[in-house]
């Protein structure tokens, strides 16, 4: 085998710890008691132990295109309040992150949310994760079509084959998505689907162009490129899972940073790829239709009308995505009392209240939740994105809830103003969960030392962009001290539209200030 992972897969699959985990809960194992493969095997299920917090356990959902209801919300506020850290991490995968559980504990968890309609398979390790979409299908008035009933068909096809598909080489990302607006970010995923139309047998068809390949993590970024085939609705769950055994069976697995699909793709091509999705779904498929998508996603925050006449949706954001057990039971309860009792959660990390009539939104307003959980944040706050953070990620080298926040916050006493739309992202490490890569400003962790301490500081990338004129982000500085960076943002943001880097920020690289200055 090629690395302690595939042997690891090989020797037991990932999907039969369960009774193992059972066992391990009911006695009580002590964690530096079970075997570290096991550890591993758990995340099969969406456990996994962080060693930054020795004994307690993060929990990691599926929230298919981030779709939950009230009850489903109000269910992981009382495990995270009873039971967990109190405190709940949405993610930039629509999903959700359960903090400082016991062992113990996880068999109850789970049953209890799998009541409310919520489990956590085949969430971590080589597996399909959260499955991407709109967080207003079927809301938009300018969408293709509601994309939301292929987002559940796509993960259920998953979870009903179980193992056929729980032993990829890597972990795959997927998003479909039917608005105009590129809500599911296709251009970061594995395998996308956006919308297209194309002219088949004389009529115009809607379904969706494909994009393969796109990955942000690992020192190789690369944003996902045409695979040149366009599918009807009713082709994507096909193609889906022809894919995945195409990658399943050929994906190179030897050395596990380089088992990623854009590996493959980078050995045999995208046409190569397309004619073995092709030979396993037995069919021809059409070449790509015509592009639909008219803009990357907004943040979805604020008042907006539905297309259902007298609805509204509002968007509420939430402060580097962490948000507390109460702060989640209270919008529980305002979801029912105001809207129809949808909430959805964005990949910026916030949370939209569904259906709420014309009549009910000056009391939704007022209520004091959404002065902690605001409609309207500053432009500062509104595309601020930050990953787990070394407080529970061991993999973090900095804590990036906590710095963002202070960022932000410094940035707005300074009144900096920071145009629409700009993105502020922050990643711990290399394995890039904040998504740094195509932020207008991308922030990753690293350490500097100063004297005899270490200290947490970043490197910084600028000029991430997706849609037509897609790019990753480029470093222009290395190792900056958090401290500085408030100075070093102002300077980024002002300077954003112009075409140079000043010279004052080049003295503080640690390195040739010619080799990756870019333009922002």
């Amino acid at each position: 085998m090629g690395n302690k992972f595939e042997a690891m897969k090989a020797a037991k699959d990932g999907l039969d710890v369960w009774p193992d985990l059972l066992r391990y809960a009911a006695e009580d194992v002590p964690v530096d008691q079970i075997p570290e493969d096991e550890l591993n095997r758990m995340k099969w299920y969406g456990v996994f132990h962080r060693p930054q917090r020795p004994g307690t356990f993060m929990l990691r959902l599926r929230v298919s295109g981030g779709l939950l209801r009230a009850a489903q919300v109000r269910a992981i506020a009382e495990v995270s309040r009873d039971l967990g850290h109190n405190e709940v991490d949405l993610t930039t995968r629509q999903n959700v992150q359960l903090r400082g559980l016991r062992l113990p504990d996880v068999p109850w968890v789970l049953a209890k949310l799998a009541d409310a309609g919520l489990h956590s398979t085949q969430t971590g390790m080589d597996n399909v994760r959260n499955v991407i979409g709109c967080p207003l299908a079927g809301v938009d008035g300018m969408e293709l079509f509601d994309s939301a009933p292929l987002v559940r068909a796509l993960s259920e096809a998953l979870l009903v084959a179980r193992k056929e598909y729980s032993n990829l080489p890597r972990k795959m990302n997927v998003s479909v998505a039917g608005c105009r607006d590129d809500c599911g970010h296709a251009q970061t995923q594995d395998l996308g689907f956006v919308p297209a139309t194309r002219d088949i047998a004389g009529r115009r068809v809607a379904g969706f162009n494909v994009l393969v390949g796109g990955a942000l993590g690992g020192t190789s970024p690369r944003l996902a490129t045409p695979l040149d085939v366009f599918v009807r609705p009713e082709q994507v769950v096909s193609l889906f899972l022809a894919l995945l055994r195409v990658y399943r069976d050929n994906g190179p697995r030897e050395v596990r940073t380089r088992a990623r699909l854009k590996w493959l793709i980078a050995d045999w091509g995208e046409e190569r790829l397309r004619a073995a999705v092709e030979a396993e779904m037995s069919a021809t498929l059409e070449r790509a239709g015509l592009d639909e998508r008219l803009q990357v996603a907004g943040d979805h925050l604020g008042i907006h009308p539905q297309r259902q006449v007298g609805l509204n949706y509002v968007g509420l954001h939430v402060p580097v995505g962490r948000v507390r057990a109460e702060q989640l039971e209270r919008l529980a309860g305002l979801a029912e009392t105001y809207g129809n009792g949808d909430v959805r959660i964005t990949i910026d990390q916030n949370l939209v209240v569904m259906g709420v009539p014309d009549a009910n939104l000056s009391a939704l307003l007022m209520d004091p939740l959404l002065q902690e959980l605001k409609p309207n944040p500053s432009s500062v706050w509104r595309n601020l994105v930050a990953c787990t953070g070394n407080d529970y990620c061991h993999f973090s080298l900095i804590d990036t809830k906590k710095h963002a926040h202070q960022l932000a916050v410094d940035l707005e006493r300074k009144g900096v103003q920071v145009p629409r739309g700009t993105r502020i992202h922050v990643s711990g490490c290399v394995h890039a969960c904040g998504k740094h890569h195509v932020g207008d400003i991308g922030l990753q962790g690293a350490n500097i030392r100063l004297g005899d301490r270490v200290d947490e500081s970043a490197d910084v990338y600028v000029g991430g962009k997706l849609g037509e004129e897609a790019r990753v982000a480029a470093r222009i500085l290395t190792n900056v001290h958090w401290e500085d960076l408030p100075v070093l943002v102002e300077a980024l943001v002002r300077q954003r539209f112009q075409q140079t880097v000043p010279l004052s920020m080049m003295r503080l690289m640690d390195s040739d200030p010619a080799q990756e200055v870019a333009t922002a």
